[in-house]
């Protein structure tokens, strides 16, 4: 039951995340006035005056959701098409990948090297926070899989 509601909040999360990049890839430039301030909010590097190519804008687009669909299985709410090894190997990467991303994000070097504002006050309060939870979230679900996935006889 809770597994099912992580496994929901995570993909629901995941997917506005990866419209957001998508629509940003076609040149929308929701929520900034344009492309430059756009750029500020969400990539933060120092003096980027333009948003990255629409084919690194959509790449990213289809990680987030492929990342969201994996939410679902680890969740069980849709078949796995793969081993559930496999499943359960993705699930800790990306528990690791998100976690990860999200304490780097918050540490001085991290800081030092995008100082770009208002990417580091939005990476501080909100970008790094939900990064971090989504990878505890990953974690948890991973965690959650039955027993008998974890089983020799299973990890085919």
């Amino acid at each position: 039951m809770l597994a099912t509601l992580i496994s929901v909040v995570l993909a629901g999360i995941l997917t506005v995340a990866g419209l957001m990049h998508a629509l940003w890839g076609f040149g929308v430039t929701f929520p900034a006035a344009n492309e430059q301030q756009l750029a500020r909010m969400v990539v933060g590097k120092r003096g980027i005056t333009r948003m990255p190519s629409m084919a690194a804008c959509l790449f990213v687009a289809v990680c987030l959701f492929a990342f969201a669909l994996l939410a679902l299985m680890l969740g069980r709410e849709v078949p796995m098409p793969v081993s559930k090894w496999l499943v359960a190997a993705a699930g800790g990467g990306a528990a690791l990948l998100f976690a990860g991303r999200g304490i780097l994000g918050v540490l001085p070097a991290f800081e030092r090297a995008l100082p770009e504002q208002p990417f580091l006050s939005l990476n501080r309060r909100f970008y790094s926070p939900l990064i971090f939870l989504i990878g505890v979230g990953f974690a948890l679900l991973t965690l959650s899989l039955p027993y008998w996935t974890w089983r020799l006889g299973w990890l085919r």
